[in-house]
């Protein structure tokens, strides 16, 4: 275990007593994006509520976003991704309770009881309750996942013992099992290290969705910095010398590894919901209304372990993702706020797009919205169309080349999705897709937008207008 950091809260964190309030108690179950953001929006939404966070981690509200680049080294202390330590909690009216995990939840008696990272056992009683339970690793039923030297990423802690194994300097390969935005951000971090990194993927896929030959210049990007994506094989096994990993085994081949990383996806954290009988939803996660209520009186659930309605469908999707958390949690937050001032909340969750940015090495990869294979799924009509364009001014000094893809409802011309691919001027087009999705607007509607031109940000049609009038042209 690390030495203690500070803003690490543990067993020993009580909190400070707290003065002027109500009588009624909120609890929240998890002190990372989703919790925290709910703890704080419900003191300021009533600011005489009691408000206790139950954490069963070593860290509460920390950036989880960045531990690829603090591990990469570009971040230098896992203390600069700490938002505020535990006694700035305290001194908002929020107690914050690190190593102390929810065992079971009695709705009827508005109880929670668990046990302290010691073995203490406790009990807390609460009004209102949110559920921030997060997600957990999807760790594959391998032969040998159990071994010295094989990792997930989910929480701080996590990052800092990966840190710390690269520290020491003993790692020369490495492979990643996934070739999700993570497994991807994780390559990047690795190669920075000085590590020789391979990526196995069962799929020709990567960023749950980019396929070729739309993604070759990202395949491209990899091979470049050394990062070497195998596609096509399953995984069966990782082997082990003197209970130390040695080797990944797939269908077709052997890698051998100091280190492997398991980047194959994030489920649902519900096992405390389930066993309260709160209802899940088709997704498996817990499921919500738009006020992030569930279907037990007095318990809301927020973050990583719920679903939530996908703007283009309308169907619930479970999709975890940093600001949809943040804003379940304020949401969550808001709506137990006002209800123990007596009044009704106005706010509520609209719902996601889905929306991705990453940064794999000089390259960025974004998508929003339904892959041509979701739309279809999804009944859609649905056409794709995939476009070259250029980042600047063709005459203009630095013009990177851009890759954007979208797809259509071939009926309504309804724009369904996108996906962009450059070294740069990505980030602002995505989200342009982005906020189309959310207002429904179809490929005329956005091909009519007056967005900003000047050469050194864009040709005068832009890629956004570009796509948009091919696609229009095509259909």
């Amino acid at each position: 275990m690390p030495g203690r950091l500070l803003g690490q809260c543990g067993p020993l964190d009580q909190g400070v007593g707290l003065s002027g309030m109500s009588g009624r108690r909120a609890v929240v179950v998890g002190g990372d994006a989703a919790g925290m953001s709910a703890a704080s929006q419900m003191r300021r939404a009533d600011p005489r509520l009691e408000v206790l966070v139950l954490e069963k981690g070593d860290y509460a509200s920390y950036g989880a976003c960045g531990m690829p680049y603090y591990i990469a080294g570009e971040i230098a202390s896992a203390q600069d991704l700490l938002a505020l330590r535990p006694e700035e909690f305290a001194a908002r009216g929020i107690e914050v309770r690190c190593g102390h995990e929810v065992k079971e939840v009695r709705a009827g008696a508005r109880v929670i009881v668990g046990e302290t990272a010691a073995g203490q056992s406790f009990s807390e009683r609460f009004d209102y309750l949110v559920l921030a339970t997060g997600g957990k690793a999807v760790v594959p039923a391998l032969p040998g996942a159990d071994l010295a030297g094989v990792y997930t990423l989910r929480n701080l802690s996590d990052g800092i013992a990966l840190r710390e194994m690269l520290d020491r300097g003993q790692v020369r390969r490495a492979v990643i099992v996934g070739a999700g935005f993570i497994g991807l951000e994780l390559a990047e971090a690795l190669v920075k290290r000085g590590v020789q990194v391979q990526l196995l993927t069962r799929t020709e896929r990567v960023l749950n969705g980019f396929e070729p030959p739309f993604a070759q210049p990202l395949f491209d990007e990899l091979s470049r910095h050394g990062a070497e994506l195998i596609a096509g094989e399953q995984v069966e096994g990782i082997e082990g010398s003197n209970g130390q990993v040695a080797a990944v085994a797939t269908n077709k081949g052997r890698y051998a590894a100091e280190l492997v990383l398991l980047a194959t996806g994030l489920e649902p954290g519900v096992e405390l919901a389930r066993s309260a009988g709160i209802a899940l939803g088709q997704s498996g996660a817990i499921a919500v209304n738009d006020r992030m209520k569930t279907d037990v009186v007095g318990i809301w659930a927020a973050g990583d372990c719920i679903e939530v309605k996908h703007v283009v469908t309308g169907e619930p999707v479970y999709a975890p993702l940093a600001l949809t958390a943040n804003r379940t949690g304020r949401v969550a937050g808001d709506n137990v706020g006002v209800q123990s001032a007596g009044k009704t909340s106005s706010q509520r969750f609209r719902g996601t797009a889905g929306t991705l940015i990453a940064k794999v090495f000089d390259f960025t990869a974004a998508q929003t919205g339904l892959t041509l294979l979701e739309a279809e799924r999804a009944g859609f009509s649905a056409a794709v169309f995939t476009r070259q364009s250029r980042t600047r001014a063709s005459y203009y000094p630095g013009a990177e080349p851009l890759w954007s893809r979208i797809v259509v409802d071939r009926t309504t011309r309804r724009l369904l999705g996108a996906q962009i691919l450059s070294r740069e001027g990505v980030a602002g087009r995505i989200d342009v897709f982005a906020t189309a999705l959310f207002n429904r607007m179809s490929i005329d509607e956005i091909y009519d937008l007056d967005l900003a031109y000047a050469p050194p940000y864009g040709p005068v049609y832009d890629p956004v207008i570009d796509i948009c009038g091919h696609a229009m042209l095509k259909l």
